[in-house]
């Protein structure tokens, strides 16, 4: 029963990553600007914020998942007793580099969503200066990417 209870703990975190940093890269590199050319800023806006939602509760359901996938090794590797050894040590140094890089990548996926939203929200309804987007959402968002393939590297060390 514990198996089965890590093993799908473990598959809903994966899942939850899989829909976060891939829902970003949708939404960043296809779906919005193919209609940044077809739609009006509060449109847009719209879209993207239904996006967030969707990005913000697989934020809450990975750090929740990462916390009980944590527990679990850390249980079962003897940490609570005072039995661990050196790769549980290890691995715990791998998860807190990689929880570290997930807050900057949240971090910086908040950052580029906000200024994004904002660059919608200040648009003209005609929809021609929402094109020209400013330079520092662009290095938000490639800040974002490159921290969410740290993330994913660190990731399969563990």
């Amino acid at each position: 029963m514990r198996e089965s209870v890590e093993l799908f703990i473990r598959s809903v975190h994966l899942i939850a990553a899989i829909v976060w940093f891939g829902g970003v890269l949708f939404s960043t590199f296809v779906a919005m600007p193919i209609l940044e050319q077809n739609l009006p800023p509060q449109n847009l806006l719209a879209i993207h914020n239904r996006f967030r939602t969707w990005i913000r509760l697989m934020i809450h359901v990975l750090l929740t998942t990462g916390a009980m996938v944590f527990f679990i090794v850390a249980w079962n590797n003897g940490f609570f007793t005072g039995n661990s050894n050196n790769d549980f040590k290890a691995y715990m140094l791998t998860f807190v580099a990689k929880l570290a890089a997930f807050g900057i990548m949240a971090l910086f996926w908040g950052l580029y969503s906000s200024f994004y939203r904002r660059h919608l929200e200040v648009a003209p309804p005609d929809g021609e200066i929402h094109r020209n987007q400013s330079r520092h959402i662009n290095v938000w968002r490639g800040l974002m990417l490159v921290a969410g393939l740290i993330v994913f590297a660190l990731t399969l060390l563990l």
